[in-house]
């Protein structure tokens, strides 16, 4: 393993350990409360901390250096400016997008959605879509990344510590009857990792920049 590797890893520990116990005392407190809504968005003002928010039917904008814990939407996408940390999030039907030095404490996920985290992003769990793609740069994950029909991109030095996994697809109805999608990609930068293996539960168009991943693959299909 390269030194930056290796520092990089060394980094994931103990940001993700020093976020933890920062995060958990401020969301513990909820100093403006929780948000919950059927109709309208939320936004979380710069240095404004909540707990959960949920919605059914709007969006939501965190500004930079704001928190919030679980945040959780049924139809509506999740904007993240810089510097904010999370317990999670996850939406149904909306993308979720960060800015640099994004934290999460647990996963993020979406159903028809794409996942795209600005620099430095820490997440200590999974990060996973059905159709959606997912963008990570110069990432530190702990845990697995999946999709269905999604393309995922591993950019600058990210480092995945679990699996990178494509699950196995349906099949959609066409006008010509019912048919595969079309096949997702995997492109891994040069000086990205993945500490697991690479999973493929279908084809994938792999761009492998980081010759080493390819004895990652393992084929299941």
């Amino acid at each position: 393993m390269k030194f930056s590797q290796f520092a990089t890893v060394t980094t994931l520990v103990a940001a993700t350990l020093m976020f933890g116990g920062v995060f958990n005392n401020v969301a513990a407190d909820g100093g403006y409360g929780h948000i919950d809504k059927v109709m309208g968005s939320a936004v979380v003002g710069s240095g404004e901390h909540y707990g959960n928010v949920s919605l059914v039917n709007g969006s939501v904008q965190m500004a930079s250096n704001s928190s919030a814990k679980a945040v959780s939407l049924v139809n509506g996408s999740i904007d993240i400016r810089d510097d904010v940390a999370l317990d999670s999030a996850e939406t149904v039907n909306g993308a979720i997008a960060a800015g640099r030095n994004f934290m999460v404490n647990d996963s993020l996920s979406t159903v028809n959605g794409a996942i795209k985290l600005g620099d430095n992003a820490v997440i200590a769990g999974d990060v996973s879509t059905v159709n959606g793609d997912i963008t990570l740069n110069s990432a530190q994950l702990a845990q697995d990344i999946s999709t269905v029909n999604g393309d995922i991109t591993l950019a600058g030095n990210t480092v995945v510590k679990g699996d990178v996994i494509f699950k196995k697809a349906g099949k959609k109805k066409s006008f010509f009857g019912w048919s595969n999608h079309s096949q997702p990609s995997l492109h891994i930068a040069a000086d990205a990792v993945v500490e697991g293996q690479i999973i493929l539960e279908q084809p994938v168009e792999l761009k492998l920049d980081n010759p080493a991943m390819q004895a990652k693959v393992v084929e299941r299909f």
